[in-house]
């Protein structure tokens, strides 16, 4: 289920803003650019919107479709979606809407400070070897060729970091991968029917685990897969902050 994304609210936006600087500078139309932007509250009202919506999350085949439900996503909506009913409610019907907002923005902005450490704490530590670092640029990890994989973090800094497991010779026991992107992607793909332990969870940002996804102002999940008897079990610990992490199978 999809509506529309962020971005294509940021593109529908910017689009608006072209056309009606050409309608004032070339057509003579007289349209105050400042009016279009007493509007912006619509933007985090459709957007609150849209992720109460996908919240709820289908994911299988038609005849085995399973809903599972994000609170992280549903709690971050009704956030946006209440600063979009808020401020356009002070716009139209300020008899109704008429307190004090001094506090507001320094409390949110507290509050996303404290949720985005508690995201940076969570996890076990990736004690080993491994481990790389992709800073403003891009960086891959194995390939065709077998190579042995090591417990290690990775990050993403406004770069991006594609991790192929495929061919990863993977030691017996538990290996933790810690993957944190800021502002930046980090791409893992991983061999079908490994035994893996996933913890999702990220702050303004987004996390993608095989056909789940999660996103938001702040959101989580863990999924455990095929660990009954397996003696070789894969944790990813995916971090998310402004920026994007996406595990997916290849076959």
């Amino acid at each position: 289920m999809r509506l529309i994304s962020f971005r294509g609210l940021l593109g529908l936006f910017l689009v608006l803003l072209g056309v009606v600087i050409i309608l004032n500078r070339v057509a003579g139309v007289d349209i105050e650019l400042g009016t279009i932007w007493s509007y912006w509250p619509v933007i985090p009202l459709l957007l609150g919107l849209q992720w109460i919506a996908l919240s709820f999350n289908s994911s299988g085949s038609k005849a085995e479709r399973r809903i599972s439900f994000s609170w992280g996503q549903f709690i971050s909506g009704l956030l946006l979606a209440a600063i979009g009913v808020i401020f356009l409610g002070r716009k139209f019907w300020p008899e109704y809407f008429d307190f004090d907002l001094s506090l507001f923005w320094p409390v949110v902005g507290a509050a996303f400070l404290i949720l985005l450490g508690i995201s940076l704490l969570r996890g076990r530590p990736a004690s080993g070897a491994g481990g790389r670092m992709a800073f403003m640029g891009g960086l891959e990890v194995g390939g065709s060729s077998p190579w042995r994989l090591e417990s290690g973090s990775y990050l993403a800094f406004m770069g991006g970091i594609d991790v192929d497991l495929t061919r990863a010779e993977i030691p017996p026991g538990e290996t933790v991968l810690d993957l944190t992107a800021i502002m930046g992607g980090i791409d893992v793909k991983i061999p079908p029917g490994l035994a893996v332990i996933y913890e999702g969870s990220s702050f303004l940002g987004g996390t993608t685990f095989k056909d789940r996804e999660d996103g938001g102002i702040i959101s989580g999940h863990k999924v455990k897969e095929n660990l009954e008897g397996a003696d070789r079990i894969l944790r990813l610990q995916a971090r998310a902050v402004l920026g994007g992490i996406e595990i997916r199978e290849k076959i």
